[in-house]
C-alpha cells in the first residue's frame, strides 16, 4: 500500500490530500530517465522523412516505432481524436510504447483557459476520449499562446478543473508567466514546466515535479520549425539533459523541427551523443547523414 494511503487513514481525506495520492500513485507508474521523440510522425509529404526516414507512405506510426519508442501526439491539438485513432493507440502490442498528447487548442487558445462554457465540455470530451490508452499517455501537453498572462483565465482555477488521474506539462510562450505564484502552482499541482529551445524565450532548467519535459523548436526564422540543430549545439544539450535526469525521476525530449526530416536526424543524434542509441537506431541514423550530406 502507498506509504501516503497509510497516512490517510487516520484522518478524514481533503480534497488536497485525494489530488497528492492521485500524483503518487501515478508517479510509481511513470516510465523512469531520458526518453526521446519527435514532435509528431505523420510527415510523409515531406521530402525528408519520405524515402530518408519512412521507406513508404504506409502504416507511418508503425515504422515510426521501430525506430523510436515515444512520440507527441499533435493531432489532438487541432481536434479531438477519432475512436479509431484511439483503437489504433490502444492495439498496440509493444509495452515500451508511450505517447504525450496535446490538450486541444479550442481550449488553450480560443477560450484561453476558461472552461466556464463550451472549453470545459471540449476537455472533458478530450478525458474520455483519452482514456482507453491512459496507459499510453506519460503526460498531457498544455501548449499556451504566445499572450501575456492578463489574456488568460485564472491557471490556478485551470488547474483545479484538471481531471487528475493524468500527469501535466504545461509550455509558456510569454515571459509574463515566468513568476514565482506560477511556478509555486506548478509545484503544488505536481504539473511540469516545459523547458523550450526555442528564439523568444531563454533556455530555464527549472524542474517543478518529478518528471522533466522538453521541446526544440528551432531557431529558424520562418518558421522556427524549419531548422536543423549542428552537432555543436546538440552537444551543448549532453550536460542540461544529464542535469535533468539528476533532478528528475524521468525526462521526456522530443524535437519540434520537422521540417525536411530534421526532427528525427537530431533526436537520433541526441540520443547518439548520450550513449543511449540502439543498433538499429544507428543504422537509421547513418542512412539519414548519408542522404543528407550531414558532417
Amino acid at each position: 500500500m502507498n506509504v501516503f494511503l497509510s497516512s490517510m487513514a487516520w484522518h478524514n481525506p481533503t480534497s488536497e490530500d485525494k489530488r497528492q495520492c492521485l500524483i503518487l500513485d501515478y508517479v510509481v507508474s511513470m516510465r523512469k530517465g531520458l526518453h526521446i521523440g519527435t514532435s509528431g510522425w505523420s510527415y510523409d509529404d515531406d521530402k525528408g522523412w519520405r524515402g530518408v526516414f519512412y521507406h513508404s507512405r504506409r502504416s507511418l506510426l508503425q515504422q515510426y516505432l521501430r525506430i523510436f519508442h515515444t512520440a507527441e501526439i499533435n493531432s489532438t491539438f487541432y481536434a479531438l481524436p477519432t475512436p479509431s485513432f484511439i483503437k489504433h493507440l490502444a492495439n498496440i502490442k509493444d509495452e515500451d510504447v508511450f505517447f504525450t498528447a496535446k490538450l486541444p487548442k479550442k481550449v488553450t487558445h480560443e477560450h484561453r483557459l476558461d472552461l466556464s462554457g463550451e472549453g470545459g465540455a471540449v476537455l472533458s470530451d478530450f478525458f474520455s476520449l483519452m482514456e482507453p490508452v491512459k496507459h499510453r499517455l506519460e503526460a498531457l501537453l498544455i501548449q499556451l499562446p504566445p499572450w501575456d498572462i492578463s489574456n488568460m483565465a485564472d491557471i490556478e482555477s485551470f488547474f483545479s478543473r484538471l481531471d487528475d488521474s493524468f500527469r501535466y506539462a504545461i509550455e509558456f510562450r510569454h515571459e509574463s508567466w515566468l513568476n514565482d505564484r506560477v511556478w509555486k502552482l506548478l509545484e503544488d499541482y505536481g504539473i511540469a514546466h516545459v523547458i523550450v529551445d526555442e528564439p523568444k524565450l531563454p533556455i530555464s532548467l527549472r524542474v517543478t515535479t518529478d518528471f522533466s519535459y522538453i521541446r526544440w523548436h528551432g531557431h529558424g526564422s520562418r518558421p522556427w520549425y524549419n531548422y536543423r540543430y549542428s552537432v555543436e549545439e546538440l552537444e551543448a544539450w549532453k550536460p542540461r539533459l544529464e542535469d535533468l535526469m539528476g533532478r528528475s525521476e524521468t525526462v521526456l525530449a522530443y524535437f519540434n523541427n520537422h521540417f525536411s526530416g530534421h526532427a528525427p536526424l537530431n533526436a537520433l543524434q541526441m540520443l547518439s551523443l548520450m550513449e543511449s542509441i540502439n543498433p538499429r537506431q544507428t543504422m537509421k541514423l547513418e542512412r539519414m547523414l548519408t542522404h543528407m550530406s550531414v558532417t
